[in-house]
């Protein structure tokens, strides 16, 4: 090759190479949804059953952020030569592009364009990928003792297991920075063998395969799904999941807080019910810090852009469960983005000893709202890491799923309550519901206490008129005596929605009986009993597990 062709090619090798740092990833907002197919009236096209179920069970209204983004203007950006379109975002109404940074005057001297946001440096994401195979599972030597007995203990999980709690119904996201190893380890086995992972998706690259970059997630994972009997059971081992990768490991750009905005939204669709979030933003990638950081200030509930998706995803009935951050011995100190939203369960971080952990981060909020909500452990959490082995680890991002797998639990014994009202009820059933303060929230909760209050709510039943047991009910059987002589028995079960689901009625032996019910046709879920016999009346609330 000639002096001359050799110096042609250095300049055509530095202009690609110019040329490709040039290409940037953007957010592109549109100004409304106009010329959409779709409508608030015919959500079956875009939301699952599952989807708008949720909604009608909590009386959420369908709206016009559901809406698909419009195709048409979609449209006009891939006709832009050098425009790559991915992901969009019904409830930011944009969508996510690649393009060099010299088409964005382009882009937005489009009519339907709002604004573009500069998101992250560089090309990241596939065109298509294949699904990944799942490789044989290997045998772990016998243990002869549950391993994370003490964190699951912590928030009577065991008692909570032993009612039939386990998750059952509920379908749970985790959102991370990815699965090493959840798919050959032993500990994972029962979620593969049941089928239990309804969807997955890689968001980082746009890819179906999770098992890689990091095993952050699925140590996260394990303290909600990890099952190995009498080794060690995670909170709720029974639930659905939905996994994502969102976090683009090892760098920090805002492109992340939409990456997570696209896998709620995709969960939303299928009908996910609780989001956990162990992963927290703050700080971003120097050099563009200056454009990209967010400040105390900032962690209000209304700025960063995950903390307002949250916020929508909790409009949309789903519970969001995220860690505080680690940030409590360092000079920022308090909680991260999107622990600050309003309408979700933030979870700090405790010891053994119930005492607060110094590296997690602690409230208030910048608008002075307590915070975390609750707390759990957080330092010495049992985990599974990348090679299939237990480990342990420190940090709200394993405290977090542990309130997650508590409140799927919850949420699959107590069916008809939504989502602030579970938020409520786990804060009622904490440590310190009474004192709260910005290090532990409200507490750390158990499920014990979280049973023993919503079943002793409204009671008003006379223990010298009448006795009514087992309550939570056990084998579907129910038995109701009346101490003193009546002309009749009447009892109505009436579901927190007002509606009657039993009636028992009777005229004859009604001193000192005792009258057996069998509730099986009653689904799970807490339920008004009302009772009267002759001048005597009562009610309690009853659980059927």
């Amino acid at each position: 090759m000639g002096r001359n062709s050799f110096l042609l090619l250095c300049v055509f090798v530095l202009t690609v190479i110019t040329a490709s740092a040039q290409e940037n990833r953007y957010m592109v907002f549109f100004r409304d949804k106009a010329k959409s197919p779709f409508n608030i009236r015919n959500p079956e096209e875009y939301l699952s059953q599952r989807a708008i179920e949720r909604r009608l069970k909590q009386k959420i209204q369908i709206n016009n952020q559901d809406l698909p983004v419009s195709n048409q203007y979609i449209e006009s950006l891939r006709k832009i030569e050098g425009v790559s379109v991915f992901f969009e975002s019904k409830w930011f109404n944009g969508v996510l592009i690649e393009a060099d940074q010299s088409l964005i005057p382009t882009i937005e001297a489009l009519s339907n364009v709002k604004n573009v946001e500069f998101v992250a440096p560089g090309k990241r994401l596939n065109s298509f990928s294949a699904r990944v195979s799942l490789p044989d599972r290997e045998v772990i030597e016998e243990v002869t003792n549950i391993t994370n007995a003490l964190q699951n203990n912590m928030l009577g999980i065991d008692e909570m297991h032993e009612l039939g709690y386990t998750g059952s119904g509920i379908l749970l996201a985790v959102f991370d920075a990815g699965f090493i190893g959840t798919n050959f380890s032993p500990y994972f086995s029962r979620i593969y063998d049941q089928e239990k992972i309804l969807a997955a998706y890689d968001f980082v690259e746009n890819g179906k395969d999770i098992y890689k970059y990091d095993d952050h997630g699925t140590s996260v994972l394990s303290t909600i799904s990890a099952y190995y009997e009498d080794v060690y059971i995670g909170t709720a081992p029974d639930v659905d999941l939905i996994l994502c990768v969102t976090e683009d490991y090892p760098t920090e750009y805002r492109i992340e807080e939409y990456n997570w905005v696209f896998a709620a939204e995709y969960a939303d669709s299928i009908g996910v019910d609780i989001i956990n979030t162990s992963l927290g933003y703050n700080k971003f990638s120097v050099p563009y810090d200056a454009e990209m950081d967010y400040t105390i200030e900032d962690m209000d509930g209304n700025t960063t852009v995950i903390t307002k998706a949250t916020d929508i995803a909790a409009s949309k009935g789903i519970l969001c469960v995220v860690s505080a951050g680690n940030e409590g011995s360092n000079s920022w100190g308090r909680l991260v983005a999107p622990a600050d939203a309003d309408t979700v369960l933030s979870v700090g971080a405790v010891d053994e000893a119930l005492q607060h952990s110094s590296f997690s981060s602690i409230g208030p909020t910048a608008d002075n709202r307590i915070k975390p909500e609750v707390s759990a452990l957080g330092v010495g959490t049992k985990l599974i890491g990348w090679d299939g082995l237990l480990t342990s680890g420190k940090g709200t991002s394993y405290a977090a799923p542990l309130i997650a797998g508590l409140a799927a639990g919850v949420w699959q014994a107590f069916p008809d309550l939504n989502n602030v009202e579970l938020i409520e009820l786990i804060k009622q059933g904490s440590s310190q519901y009474l004192n709260p303060d910005n290090m532990l929230g409200y507490g750390v909760p158990d499920f014990r206490e979280i049973l023993s209050d919503i079943t002793s709510l409204e009671d008003d039943l006379p223990d010298d008129k009448f006795k009514v047991y087992p309550n939570p009910v056990k084998n579907h059987r129910l038995y109701v005596e009346v101490i003193e002589k009546a002309d009749y028995l009447n009892i109505d079960i009436i579901d927190l929605s007002g509606k009657k689901v039993f009636e028992y009625y009777t005229d004859r032996q009604i001193g000192n009986v005792r009258h057996e019910l069998d509730l099986k046709a009653i689904p799970t879920g807490i339920y008004i009993l009302n009772i009267s016999s002759g001048p005597n009346l009562g009610k309690v609330k009853l659980l059927i597990p």
